[in-house]
């Protein structure tokens, strides 16, 4: 493990965090191919962090996922069929790709978080890069970044700067595999037994588990700024739908497809 040392804001956490095992579903692992495309940045929304998008940031990535009920319906009834995936799905998958030693960027989360979750992977060489003073060093000298050139970076930071972080570190590491997490970094670190059960995954109540663990900081995310979302769906649809074109997966960023003009 590479000692190097969440955005002051908070993270954005996908809506589901079960990390026991490598949940069966074919679209994560075809998510997880994607992710491992070399030169490749790879992000989340859900209706929150759709919300609170920084377009011009998710205009530099290569593909957007799309995690959370709402957001799903709302995409469904523009035409969109698209898989439910989210990082914390999705990076088992990638894991189980990646060979014994691989190099591992985690950025994000306090050091804490970052060395514990390094620890879990035991398997690779992880550099841990907190969002805090981590981060301010990797600003000041993205040598700490180029020099021990990871095969993957995962950015762990809040709704837009991720994506900020993401694609500065893409154009560092242009032969790397970049991806956005939110807040798996912290939900990695801890034990596997604080993580959602399979059920609540099965059932699509992440959103009503989180309310009920943290109910301070996120029942206004489920309620009033949920209600925020329905109502500039629409607009916050289209500006996605000129970014790029719609596949199962999600959006692919660029040219529209002829099918979708």
């Amino acid at each position: 493990m590479t000692d190097q040392s969440t955005s002051a804001d908070g993270p954005d956490y996908p809506e589901a965090a079960d990390e026991v095992g490598t949940l069966a579903d074919p679209a994560f692992d075809a998510m997880a191919q994607r992710v491992l495309t070399r030169g490749h940045a790879t992000t989340w929304l859900n209706h929150w962090s759709l919300l609170h998008a920084d377009f011009r940031a998710l205009a530099r990535m290569n593909t957007v996922g799309f995690d959370g009920t709402l957001l799903q319906m709302r995409l469904r009834a523009a035409g969109h069929e698209v898989s439910r995936t989210s990082a914390d799905l999705v990076l088992p998958h990638v894991f189980d790709r990646l060979d014994d030693g691989a190099r591992i960027t985690l950025i994000g989360a306090v050091p804490e978080a970052g060395q514990a979750a390094a620890e879990r992977l035991h398997r690779f060489d992880v550099q841990v890069i907190d969002g805090y003073e981590g981060l301010r060093r990797l600003k000041a000298d993205p040598s700490v970044l180029t020099a021990f050139d990871p095969r993957l970076v995962i950015v762990g930071l809040g709704a837009g700067l991720q994506e900020v972080v993401a694609s500065v570190a893409l154009g560092l590491v242009p032969e790397a595999s970049v991806c956005t997490a939110g807040g798996w970094i912290d939900q990695y670190a801890r034990a596997a037994d604080d993580y959602f059960p399979d059920w609540v995954h099965a059932a699509r109540l992440g959103w009503a588990w989180r309310i009920a663990h943290e109910p301070k900081r996120l029942t206004k995310r489920y309620t009033v700024e949920a209600l925020d979302f329905v109502a500039h769906a629409p607009e916050l649809i289209s500006r996605l739908e000129a970014m790029g074109s719609f596949d199962d997966l999600g959006l692919v960023v660029g040219p529209r497809s002829d099918t979708e003009e």
